[in-house]
């Protein structure tokens, strides 16, 4: 896993390689009609500051 990106994973408690979890546009999209545009904050949120995930366990990573 040479090259890879790290990052503290706490449930780890190691420095692990991460992964972002793509965001379902089209799912987004319906959620926001559906909602009358009160969806469209947290779609933004999703598509500007993604969630990184540990590569290993699988668990969100958040900043120490």
């Amino acid at each position: 896993m040479k090259g890879l990106a790290t990052a503290y994973c706490t449930q780890c408690a190691k420095d692990r390689p991460y992964h972002y979890v793509p965001v379902n546009h089209w799912r987004q999209l319906l959620l926001t009609i559906f909602t009358m545009g009160l969806w469209l904050p947290i779609w933004l949120a999703m598509v500007f500051c993604p969630t990184k995930v540990c590569n290993q366990c699988g668990g969100p990573i958040w900043h120490r």
